[in-house]
């Protein structure tokens, strides 16, 4: 598939920030690295409470005042994930952008590859990703695993036929995908989401957007315990979104399997946060796991069939005892 892009094309790669100053080193060093030229790299850094991490601010401003492919924002205050994401999209200036995180890196040859697979009308492109710890090094079978997971190895190279089936599946990684700046500038991130790209994705294959697959490996996603995903996810905010969501009849199936999958722990915080009629609405749903293949599913079931006060109790004790025996 020949590249339709010319080379004054420009790629944007855009690394939201916020504390990890050496993970972001890398991240930028292999954003430097790419071959493919016409590149911007976007820094885009949210302060902690007491104020920016002043490392990364004088690196950033310093690294910028050397190379023009450099930019360099800070943010009034802590934007989170998902609005630190839109600050990018917002500032971009290249055809195609694509976001990594500051702790993750990609290869040489990301930009270069994507684009050679890009037609006129794809709207985003996306491949496989590397796993890697925390100290850098490449995991090969929990790569290959996480390919089996995300079902990335059932994909057929090229354009996909029906995106939506594949985004219910949650098989687009973030870090490794370019997307088209203006319909992702049309679309914007959901603000309150901590995995806001799966939502912005369906929105986008349900508007006929075209998505191209690259099975080659082309960045590396790296797992430790200060990555994001780690510190929870919001997934009573991720649900109320995706539920009201028609799909076509081939990819309904794929809804009910990630609902079903997200459920247990939306409701989970709802019960947490004393949101019991949000609880109970969840578990009323066609969605929800049936409670004989989900024990968690048979506590929540049974503390909210318990008036609210002693149900609440419950939960919360239960869910105390939990974390402590880890």
């Amino acid at each position: 598939m020949e590249c339709v892009l010319p080379i004054r094309s420009k790629v944007t790669i855009a690394i939201p920030t916020f504390r990890r100053f050496k993970y972001l080193q890398e991240a930028v060093a292999s954003a430097l690295s790419q071959t493919y030229p016409n590149i911007e790299i976007l820094i885009s850094q949210d302060p902690k409470k007491d104020g920016l991490e002043e490392s990364i601010q004088a690196w950033s401003q310093n690294l910028m005042a050397q190379n023009s492919k450099i930019r360099y924002q800070c943010n009034s205050h802590n934007l989170g994930l998902a609005s630190n994401w839109n600050a990018c999209v917002e500032a971009a200036k290249g055809e195609y952008l694509v976001i990594i995180g500051d702790d993750d890196r990609l290869l040489p040859n990301f930009v270069e590859k994507m684009l050679q697979v890009i037609r006129e009308n794809t709207q985003v492109v996306f491949s496989n990703h590397y796993i890697i710890n925390s100290l850098g090094d490449r995991l090969e079978t929990e790569s290959h695993n996480w390919t089996k997971s995300y079902r990335r190895d059932r994909i057929p190279p090229g354009e996909i036929s029906h995106p939506e089936i594949w985004v219910w599946q949650n098989s687009i990684p973030m870090s490794a995908c370019l997307i088209r700046t203006q319909d992702v500038q049309r679309l914007r991130f959901k603000d309150d989401l901590n995995t806001p790209e799966i939502e912005l994705f369906i929105r986008l294959a349900q508007l006929g957007g075209h998505f191209v697959f690259l099975p080659e490996y082309l960045s590396e996603y790296r797992v430790h315990e200060q990555a994001a995903t780690n510190t929870g996810l919001h997934n009573e905010k991720l649900v109320k979104y995706l539920l009201p969501i028609n799909t076509s009849p081939e990819a309904e199936l794929y809804k009910k399997e990630l609902l079903s999958k997200l459920m247990v722990n939306a409701v989970s915080r709802h019960l947490l946060q004393g949101e019991w009629e949000q609880a109970k609405e969840l578990i009323s749903s066609n969605y929800y796991p049936n409670w004989q293949k989900n024990y968690k599913s048979l506590l929540q079931i049974f503390c909210v069939l318990l008036p609210a006060s002693i149900g609440g109790q419950l939960y919360r004790l239960l869910s105390s005892i939990k974390h402590t025996i880890g």
